[in-house]
């Protein structure tokens, strides 16, 4: 299982699953790629990247290490907005 809901966020098991996760989130903001990567201070084609799940030797390793330590990412809004 690559994502799993609950009360504390969305637990993300790989690459592909953050993408989802990062695209449904977008979305649901009503922001289109190149709105939400001009924040992010990025292109659009690395966001329409990791939206489609493609990823880079270090997105790999990252899930490898967690995977390896028995860890996983949680993905859940924040209270608060950081700038």
């Amino acid at each position: 299982m690559a994502t799993v809901g609950s009360a504390d966020g969305l637990r993300v098991r790989s690459a592909s699953a953050l993408g989802r996760v990062v695209r449904a989130a977008r979305q649901s903001q009503g922001m289109t790629q190149s709105e939400l990567a001009e924040l992010a201070r990025t292109n659009r084609y690395s966001l329409a990247q990791l939206e489609e799940g493609d990823t880079t030797k270090a997105i790999e390793r990252l899930f490898d290490v967690l995977s390896a330590l028995e860890l996983e990412l949680t993905v859940r809004p924040r209270h608060e907005r950081i700038e």
